[in-house]
């Protein structure tokens, strides 16, 4: 169904309909009515992330290598305004709360408001196309990151997690912080700045998303009149491929912590075709679920017994180039505790967690999870840009795991772990 040029999708647990709506410079926007909702959220995200760092650009004949930490240096510049105006300054003025993050494929820029909506989103869709770098202003933005990294790498949580990516991942972009290293933003210059910017911030690889309370029409309409004014160019970037080096077998570390940290990685290493990604993902969550979630014998037993505590989760992350399971603890038993975590999942086929019974369970709490999170418009708007492909957005996903079985988790299990390959990474304390 068409309404006002845009497409419209309705899902039977929302008030209002999804828009989606494609403009003659390339940028894809989606809109959510809220109806009762006094915020809204805009989110602009553009396709470039920590893993692009090896790319073939337009008119260049061969691919080059950038520093690590490209795409999050250049979240940081662009809050410098060419008027020498600070952008999260402007958009205080507006009543607006503004943010921005780095993942390992993205980049997006947001804000918050409950008033002028169409001042902050004029805003945010200005500022993201807007740049001035100088020597001096790249100069000192590489000190204020450099101090951020060394925040990070003195956070236990942070160091684990990126230490199990770096076993996982060697001689990757995955080995390093999503902000780079101290050594790799030396390396950022402002021509490099400038290469990646002209590369990857343009309308087609630009996808806009609002969400609350907007007035459909006025807002479809302002959007449209905004980027009037920009062309659209040929997108044209060529990454190269993530390439699997042998893993890095159990290493350890030492910090000043109350009790040893422990994280387990398994690296997925089969090619994943873009239109099987989100039932992929949701199926392996679901598999995971039954075997460490909360509702699990094994969490039980182990919380039970004072072998893990709450610090105990685990991240999935599946793109077409990569996809990856961590599961990280505080505990006072890391060694045997890998060992025994790490049997469980080679041998999940069999675990008696992983039922038909225990699957209905761990359905009905993703979805009773998922629906209550759409009460936060900030999960809202960063889950939507998180998951979107092509076919299908964050919100397809009850009916997906609705038909989801315990066949599809079972066959979904094996082609991960296969032919995975498994470490762990263990901080104790100093």
């Amino acid at each position: 169904m068409k309404y006002l040029g845009l497409e419209e999708k309705n899902y039977p647990y929302l008030e209002s309909p999804l828009y989606k709506g494609r403009l003659t410079n390339g940028l894809t926007v989606y809109l959510q009515p809220k109806p009762g909702f006094k915020e809204t959220y805009g989110m602009m995200t553009v396709g470039f992330g920590a893993v692009d760092t090896v790319l073939k650009l337009k008119d260049k004949p061969e691919f080059v290598t950038y520093p690590a930490g490209m795409a999050h240096f250049l979240e940081h510049k662009l809050f410098e305004m060419r008027n020498g105006k600070d952008v999260l300054q402007e958009f205080s003025k507006l009543g607006a709360d503004a943010n921005a993050y780095t993942s390992f494929y993205q980049t997006s820029y947001l804000f918050s408001t409950a008033r002028k909506v169409l001042q902050n989103l004029a805003l945010l869709q200005d500022f993201v196309h807007e740049v001035s770098f100088t020597e001096e202003s790249v100069e000192r933005e590489k000190a204020i990151i450099a101090q951020e990294i060394e925040m990070y790498q003195d956070d236990p949580e942070s160091r684990l997690y990126n230490e199990i990516l770096a076993s996982l991942y060697p001689g990757s972009p995955l080995q390093e912080d999503i902000a780079g290293s101290v050594h790799s933003i030396q390396d950022i210059t402002v021509q490099s700045l400038n290469e990646t910017f002209q590369a990857f911030y343009q309308p087609q690889n630009m996808t806009l998303f609002l969400v609350g309370n907007i007035e459909l029409e006025a807002t479809w309409k302002a959007i449209q009149e905004r980027e009037a004014r920009r062309q659209g160019r040929d997108f044209s970037v060529e990454r190269q491929m993530l390439t699997h080096q042998p893993i890095l077998s159990h290493r350890t570390s030492q910090m000043v912590v109350a009790s040893p940290k422990l994280a387990i990685g398994i690296r997925g290493n089969k090619q994943l075709a873009p239109d099987m990604l989100y039932r992929f993902r949701l199926s392996l969550s679901l598999l995971f679920s039954m075997l460490f979630g909360w509702t699990s014998t094994r969490f039980q037993s182990l919380y039970k017994q004072g072998k893990i505590d709450n610090s105990f989760s685990f991240h999935l992350e599946v793109r077409p180039e990569y996809h990856f399971f961590v599961l990280t603890m505080d505990t006072k038993e890391p060694v045997s505790l890998s060992k025994n975590l790490r049997r469980a999942i080679q041998q999940f086929a069999s675990d008696p967690d992983v039922s038909t019974k225990h699957l209905e369970i761990v359905k009905r709490k993703a979805y009773g999870d998922f629906i209550a999170s759409l009460n936060s418009l900030h999960f809202t708007a960063s889950h939507f840009m998180q998951y979107l492909s092509d076919d299908e957005t964050i919100f397809d996903l009850p009916e997906i795991i609705e038909s989801i079985d315990l066949e599809e988790v079972l066959a979904t299990g094996h082609q991960f772990l296969s032919d995975c390959d498994m470490t762990d990474f263990i901080i104790f304390p100093k």
